[in-house]
């Protein structure tokens, strides 16, 4: 009763385990995306991506970043780390969430260091280092620009050595441009020298882009800044054409904007490069890409300031002082829908860890369950073969012991050589008809079951001397008087025993009671010296092979 206690309990706690949660997540797609497996979730965010689906695509990177733990393989762990480092970029470039894509970026160089995805560093490392460039120059803060040169850095030789040429194309424009609008050429001129050296493919549709930026900024760095120039005026006409985001595009026409505009205040021509930033201000506009526009005002300021034209400085420190506002206090509140659909990710975000943790516990308590089950039948299939065997090792027993009993029945005299008694006046005849008077008395005589039996009284009943009584048990039947008088009490045992109609109402305590025994234990402990089997077992298997021949007959 206990055990099905058990199982129940446990039965009832893995159901309640097993129940799904009955709240509803708001988030459009979620109840029908949540249950997909990673690599058709995968597949459907890469979709929603291309469709510039940005909400949906989140919905996936969230539901597969937040599905990651130690329990699951080296692929599915990879597929949560580039989940973790897409919804960064989701929150970064479309949401303007620069918290959350940090802590998007952070858990994902988190996951790939732990499992050694080397592949992945890269991208991380230029996606942190473009969210910091972005936040310092909205900031106008630059005291971290060493900070972002080196995650530049990081990026740009971890691509060089994963062998990824767009990787590291991309990851050696950023470095370049920020070191030359910062200032910071000379800080990666090794950085510079490498990638000059790389044997890039010439499928690599970008090779003669970067290229030509590389031998711009080292010009520029060289004092060479006509050379300079022509090298940055160059890019704007080896810009691949096709396969390109919009938003991409812009930043790249800025960039570009950016080196002529350095390259032409080194030649100390301010109005042609004021040109480069009315082109940059008014490109980061149109393109309603918020983060930029702040930077594009300052560089206007900067530049009036640098001039001497205080009035338009102002102007524009102002222009720039609002731009930062907007974007700093303004994008919470500029979509509201955003703003809620970021709130209600959330919440889903912390369903599906919730769901998750659910399953891992819900997986745990089967698999107890299951082993605990697995044991109790280990032990019920180890008990029941115990239970055969001994039944079987009882029944032999029971079967020689009847055999020997009847054999002892019929058996009246047992040869024996007698050493003990040679001075002793009996003859055989003697000595024989002597052992046919002790065997009557024995099967006949209901005293020999009195408590305290003794030889001088079984003497006394065969008409003889108690020495010859017990000479003639020694020398015929090869035993002591006790074990002789115990022989024929365990008979009698066994016959009361399955004798159910004339002592079926008797205990076994008292059968041996009844045969002169003193106490349960020292009958249960002759029987089992004579029989090989407890009283009580004797008696179940004599009874159950009674059954057996009767139901045969």
């Amino acid at each position: 009763m206990r055990f099905i206690k058990i199982q129940l309990f446990l039965l009832a706690l893995f159901l309640l385990m097993a129940r799904p949660a009955s709240a509803t997540s708001p988030v459009l797609g979620y109840d029908q995306w949540k249950n997909l497996s990673s690599h058709a979730l995968l597949e459907k965010g890469e979709g929603f991506w291309a469709a510039s689906k940005m909400d949906s695509a989140l919905v996936c990177c969230v539901i597969l970043s937040s599905r990651y733990s130690d329990d699951l393989s080296k692929s599915e762990k990879d597929i949560c780390c580039e989940a973790k480092m897409e919804a960064g970029w989701l929150y970064h470039w479309y949401f303007n969430d620069y918290q959350s894509a940090y802590r998007c970026y952070l858990t994902a160089e988190k996951i790939a260091q732990e499992n050694h995805f080397t592949h992945r560093l890269a991208d991380i490392y230029t996606h942190m280092a473009t969210l910091m460039t972005d936040r310092l120059d909205i900031e106008s803060n630059y005291a971290y620009q060493q900070d972002v040169l080196e995650l530049f850095k990081k990026s740009f030789y971890n691509a060089i050595k994963m062998k990824r040429e767009g990787a590291v194309g991309f990851a050696f424009g950023n470095l370049a441009y920020y070191a030359t609008i910062h200032h910071h050429v000379a800080d990666i001129r090794p950085e510079l020298e490498a990638f000059y050296k790389l044997d890039l493919p010439d499928g690599f549709r970008y090779k003669m882009f970067f290229r030509t930026m590389c031998e711009g900024v080292v010009a520029y760095d060289g004092d060479k800044v006509h050379e300079a120039l022509e090298r940055f005026s160059r890019l704007d006409d080896l810009v691949p054409e096709k396969g390109i985001n919009p938003s991409t595009m812009v930043r790249i026409q800025s960039m570009i904007c950016l080196f002529k505009y350095v390259a032409l205040m080194s030649l100390n021509q301010p109005v042609e490069a004021l040109k480069q930033l009315d082109f940059l201000e008014q490109n980061e506009a149109q393109s309603q890409l918020t983060d930029g526009i702040p930077l594009a005002l300052h560089m206007k300021h900067k530049h009036y300031e640098s001039q001497g034209n205080a009035v338009m400085a102002r102007e524009y420190e102002l222009k720039y002082f609002r731009a930062k506002d907007d974007f700093v206090f303004g994008v919470k509140l500029f979509d509201l829908d955003k703003q809620k659909f970021l709130i209600e990710l959330e919440e889903m975000c912390d369903e599906v860890k919730a769901l998750e943790q659910q399953k891992r516990i819900r997986d745990l308590v089967a698999w107890g369950i299951g082993l605990f089950a697995i044991i109790i039948l280990s032990v019920l299939v180890y008990v029941w073969r115990n239970y055969q065997n001994t039944k079987e090792r009882n029944l032999v027993l029971f079967q020689k012991n009847e055999e020997l009993l009847d054999l002892e029945a019929q058996e009246k005299v047992k040869p024996s050589v007698a050493k003990k008694y040679k001075s002793s006046p009996m003859d055989d005849p003697a000595k024989d008809e002597l052992l046919q008077r002790l065997f009557d008395i024995m099967e006949n005589c209901p005293d020999i079951y009195g408590e305290g039996f003794t030889l001088d009284q079984l003497a006394h009943l065969a008409n003889s001397n108690p020495n010859y009584v017990s000479q003639v048990i020694n020398e015929k039947r090869g035993v002591n008087f006790n074990v002789f008088v115990n022989e024929y009490r365990i008979k009698e045992a066994c016959r009361r025993l399955t004798d159910k109609q004339q002592f079926g109402g008797l205990t076994i305590e008292a059968i041996g009671h009844s045969l002169g025994f003193k106490s349960r234990a020292n009958f249960a402990a002759t029987f089992k010296k004579f029989t090989g089997l407890s009283p009580a077992t004797y008696q179940r298997m004599a009874r159950e092979d009674n059954a057996l021949s009767g139901s045969d007959s």
